[in-house]
């Protein structure tokens, strides 16, 4: 019986974790620069670097990874366009809860899509400069 509980604890904490920590995350960077411009976006975490991609005005660039088991998963990207240098965390696991992070590039700052009101209403401003 006891073998039991425990197998069924251990289904019930791999389905309860499945989607954030073993499934796959996929992140959407747009640009929605005003006055329109190209941006160059480069996406790295501690261990990948995606290299770097020049987006003209509503293009996007999308990747997708697994985040890891310890929840530390974190990618932040540099954005280049005419007279400055921004750059954000675009996903950070503790913040993130999504499946499907879709981000537009804004010259305040990154703005997260909001799939309850359908529309991209979780603005952040940008990283401090170091």
């Amino acid at each position: 019986m006891d073998k039991l509980i425990i197998l069924f604890l251990i289904f019930a904490f791999i389905t309860m974790c499945e989607g954030k920590f073993w499934g796959i995350t996929h992140v959407k960077i747009i640009n929605g620069l005003e006055p329109a411009a190209d941006v160059s976006v480069h996406c790295k975490s501690k261990d990948d670097d995606l290299g770097a991609r020049q987006l003209q005005n509503n293009a996007s660039f999308q990747f997708q990874f697994r985040p890891n088991f310890w929840g530390s998963t974190q990618f932040y990207c540099s954005f280049v366009w005419p007279k400055q240098i921004q750059w954000f965390d675009i996903f950070k696991h503790n913040r993130d809860d999504c499946k499907f992070c879709t981000w537009i590039v804004k010259t305040g700052g990154p703005c997260m899509y909001n799939y309850t009101s359908e529309s991209f209403d979780q603005c952040h401003p940008w990283n401090k400069k170091i």
